[in-house]
């Protein structure tokens, strides 16, 4: 029948009306727990990746491991003054402590393969921050047939942590995304040119939309607006047919998929590069935008679509930095490139659908205008402003991470 939709679940008005305000409740808290839930919350669209760069020679290795001076902050309070800026002799000091702990979380062939410094660490200063360098090798380790690597850096306290590691032996190229939870992996070597990635870059660029909380508070804000239309005086109502805002919001989605993509390639093949102290702000203004055009109409004049592939842009640099940073010849970047890429997509899509259907089941609410979409959006625009406070001036507002 007309406005029939498969997301309607129940006929009993009073049974249907309690569920419908069960689930808006949900989706309002969801949409609060987006920003709060999880780590990181000043950094929410920087993970925390380390970078470890394998070469196999024989029975012999040599490996730099780069690990960003924030995460061992974070685990081994190396700010002695509490000033928020580290500094070298700070680090200097506590270098023995940074080296143990390290060490004691990189495991190869079970223990067999002891790893020792060739050089004493340095600082790598890079866009997203200060990392401290490893350099390190190890002999006889029998290494014939591959290599189990047990990583384990951060466990303890951050579970979106994953260290990007590349191999090279006989110049043949082999990338993986470690979990420090997942258990010990074992690479074994190919025989010929194998993919420059593996299932586990499609897994880790899932992984990145999930902690991603700033994205997925953005594409709610964009989904709220999407299961009405307005009326006369301005009066919002719910679309008849659950196609009427299924097939725009494809096409808001596809614009922003298309133009965080594109940025996603231009930033890991280094032909543009933005710092993320630029770039995180600006995921946070796009928030704000977006819900603040649910709760003024005609803030964007109509155009999201125009405005989503705009702020598609600045998101793609918020997921670049992991693989540009494996320095992958082209053929190899644009094969790992194209694995992340799909698992961005395939996080992304799975937020999208199930945020629509919830909204759709819902849109019938007598009470989802004022509570879902004006309650959510001035929520979503709070939390957003004071990410922005917070990344512009590098300040901690927030008693949550």
């Amino acid at each position: 029948m007309p406005g029939s939709t498969p997301f309607l679940l129940f006929e009993a008005p009073g049974l249907r009306a309690r569920l419908l305000q069960w689930l808006g409740a949900c989706v309002l808290g969801g949409l609060l727990a987006a920003g709060a839930a999880g780590p990181g919350t000043a950094h929410a669209h920087k993970a925390s990746d380390a970078y470890l760069l394998l070469q196999v020679k024989g029975d012999a290795l040599a490996l730099r491991w780069d690990i960003a001076l924030r995460d061992l902050d974070t685990v081994l309070e190396l700010d002695r003054n509490g000033d928020r800026q580290l500094t070298w002799g700070e680090v200097r000091e506590r270098m023995d402590d940074i080296r143990a702990y390290a060490l004691a979380r990189l495991r190869l062939q079970q223990g067999r393969c002891a790893l020792a410094q060739t050089s004493p660490p340095a600082v790598d200063d890079r866009v997203d921050g200060a990392y401290l360098v490893f350099q390190l090798e190890a002999q006889q380790c029998a290494l014939a047939e591959g290599v189990e690597i047990d990583y384990g850096l951060l466990r303890e306290v951050d579970p979106t942590h994953r260290g990007l590691l590349r191999v090279d032996r006989n110049g043949l190229l082999q990338v993986r995304s470690l979990d420090p939870s997942g258990g010990p992996v074992t690479l074994s070597w190919p025989d010929a040119a194998p993919p420059a990635s593996q299932r586990s870059l499609f897994r880790d660029g899932v992984h990145h939309i999930l902690i991603g909380y700033d994205h997925i508070l953005f594409l709610i804000s964009l989904l709220l607006p999407s299961v009405l239309r307005r009326k006369d005086r301005g009066r919002w109502e719910p679309v008849p047919d659950w196609r009427e805002a299924v097939w725009p919001m494809l096409g808001i989605v596809t614009m922003f998929t298309i133009a965080h993509s594109l940025t996603l390639a231009l930033a890991g093949l280094h032909l543009v590069n933005m710092s993320p102290r630029v770039i995180e702000p600006a995921i946070a203004a796009t928030i704000v935008l977006a819900a603040l055009d649910n709760l003024y109409p005609g803030l964007l004049r109509g155009r999201r679509q125009l405005f989503a592939f705009l702020f598609g842009l600045i998101h793609g640099f918020g997921f670049a930095g992991a693989l540009a940073e494996l320095a992958l010849p082209a053929r190899n970047f644009a094969i790992a490139l194209l694995q992340f890429n799909l698992g961005v997509e395939a996080g992304q899509l799975a937020v999208v659908f199930m945020a629509l259907g919830a909204l759709l089941a819902m849109r019938n609410w007598r009470q989802y205008a004022p509570v879902l979409l004006r309650g959510g959006s001035a929520a979503a625009a709070l939390l957003a402003s004071v990410w922005l406070v917070e990344r512009v001036f590098d300040l901690k507002v927030l008693p949550f991470a």
